[in-house]
């Protein structure tokens, strides 16, 4: 008796065996939620008991109104239902919740945190179009024709349903009725700033190429910024005092604008140059003076380069300065490359 209830336990394990080794074996695309034992293809994500994403199901029937399947894991059988409104076969709906492949390298394929979401079944921001896939599974059909739209719509019961949206980027942006995430701010763009490379005179809002040597001073090295860029003249701001300002050129000078104005204000920080100087030079161009003994550098920076067409050249021994539109002051530079005179 003993031995026939044996071979009977040994040939209903074989038996079974074989009915699994035949049976259809697929993977669970997302994390899915069984109501007293029944999976909607409308896919209602309010409660339930889970299917986690990547579970064996066996499909122990199919027909044209339900597929009936078992968790191999937990044993626990249910039945794939469908419903009119969703306008696609069973068969083709039940492709989108179980299918061949594992689910497994799409997973990998995420971020560390869509990871851990996908895996506890929680939507966040941030999410991918693919995180939310296998986070929760398709959206139906009904409510959301194209899963390249921007606006995900689930069933969260029979009777409510929540949105999930997603950015420009494809990342999500807000879940049900959150409010949508603020947009990061745009990266902050590095100003560029010229530097005075002398202590420059203007007068009613204007710097005149001439330099003319009256009127308030921007100082040596000081920080501009470049506002616009025309012709004839270049406007600028003085960043410490904001004072905006007009560099201007005419024909006189022979030289394109912006040339002239690179040469008054300089990327490079003039700091360095200043302090090449001895005291005596650098405490003169401070004050924006010239006097004998001075060297050429130092005379340029305090009053700035010679109008060219009146000095063509630096090395000229005599600079030509502008005082104001009807006199002019020269500087006389002896051969030890001094200012000897001041006339």
């Amino acid at each position: 008796m003993y031995r026939k209830n044996v071979l009977g336990a040994l040939f209903a394990l074989g038996l079974m065996t074989a009915m699994s080794a035949r049976a259809e074996v697929l993977f669970a695309q997302a994390n899915f939620l069984l109501n007293k034992n029944q999976l909607s293809a409308v896919n209602y994500r309010g409660k339930g008991v889970a299917i986690p994403v990547g579970a064996k199901v066996a499909v122990i029937e199919r027909d044209s109104d339900e597929v009936r399947c078992k968790v191999i894991d937990s044993g626990a059988e249910f039945r794939f239902v469908t419903h009119r409104s969703l306008g696609k076969p069973i068969n083709v709906l039940f492709s989108g919740f179980f299918a061949e492949q594992d689910p497994a390298p799409r997973i990998a394929a995420l971020t560390p945190e869509e990871q851990k979401g996908v895996r506890a079944g929680e939507l966040a921001r941030g999410m991918s179009r693919e995180a939310v896939l296998l986070t929760v599974g398709p959206p139906p059909p009904h409510k959301t024709p194209s899963l390249q739209g921007n606006r995900w719509i689930y069933w969260a019961s029979k009777f409510s349903t929540f949105d999930v949206e997603f950015g420009p980027d494809g990342k999500v942006v807000r879940i049900g009725d959150e409010p949508v995430a603020p947009a990061p701010p745009p990266p902050p763009v590095e100003k560029t700033y010229y530097h005075a490379t002398a202590n420059f005179h203007f007068d009613d809002g204007t710097v005149s190429w001439v330099n003319y040597l009256k009127g308030p001073i921007i100082p040596f090295n000081a920080r501009v910024e470049v506002l616009d860029k025309g012709s004839s003249s270049v406007k600028f701001k003085v960043v410490d005092s904001g004072a905006e300002l007009e560099f201007e050129n005419d024909a006189r000078s022979g030289s394109d604008t912006w040339k002239l104005f690179q040469a008054a204000f300089a990327l490079e920080d003039q700091a360095g140059k200043l302090e090449a100087l001895s005291p005596d030079d650098r405490k003169k161009v401070s004050a924006s003076e010239v006097e004998p003994g001075m060297s050429r550098e130092a005379v340029r920076m305090a009053w700035g380069p010679p109008p060219p067409h009146e000095t063509p050249s630096f090395n000229s021994s005599t600079w030509t300065y502008w005082k104001s539109k009807t006199s002019k002051v020269r500087v006389k530079f002896g051969k030890d490359d001094k200012v000897a005179t001041i006339e």
